[in-house]
Order: C-alpha cells, then structure tokens, then sequence
C-alpha cells in the first residue's frame, strides 16, 4: 500500500490546474447562466474524475488485485479514455460557445 501511495502523490499535482479550471468554470455559470458555462463544466468535472480514476484508481486496484501493472491497465483506459475524450469535446465545444458570445457582446457594444 505504500508504494501505491508514493505513486499517487505526484498525480495530485497535476489536481492543482484542474481544481482552478473547475473554479472558474462555476464563477463563470454563476456569473452568467448559459449552455457554454454548462458545457464548461460538465466537461471539467468529467476530465477531473476520468484522471482521478486513472491516477489513484487504478494504481490501488492494480495492488489490490496483485495484478501485473501493464497486463490490466489496457482494460482500464479502455473505459477511461472515452470518458475523458468526451469531457474533452464537451469542454472545447463549451469553450468554442462562450468566445462565440464574447465576440457577439463586444461587437454589438
């Protein structure tokens, strides 16, 4: 359990920039309920617990399991990868909607 411990620390690095997407996200709904901020951050969080299911996930149950750590991992992002592609898209095509309307704003003003 220890190992799979000193694995999963510096994974938790990388929550840093994610939490502050997730942030901003919700200042940016809260600030101005629209379909892109919905988008945003439903494609936030679904990025954030596909890389929580990758980064701590997997490496406990692969311990637990007593698996070989390359053997299984393939099934693992298997069900991963999609999920985090369509958080992705989810979040691009949100992204893609709020410049959309920050031109429209800024032209009309």
């Amino acid at each position: 359990m220890e190992s799979s411990l000193i694995s999963i620390i510096p994974n938790l690095l990388f929550l840093i920039p994610q939490i502050i997407i997730i942030v901003a996200c919700f200042i940016n709904l809260n600030h101005r309920k629209s379909a892109s901020g919905i988008l945003l951050l439903i494609g936030a969080i679904t990025n954030l617990l596909a890389f929580l299911f990758n980064s701590i996930a997997v490496p406990i149950l692969m311990q637990q399991a007593n698996m070989d750590m390359y053997s299984r991992t393939i099934d693992f992002l298997m069900i991963s990868t999609p999920i985090s592609f369509i958080g992705s898209i989810l979040f691009a095509i949100g992204l893609l909607l709020l410049i959309q309307e920050k031109t429209k704003a800024q032209q009309s003003a």
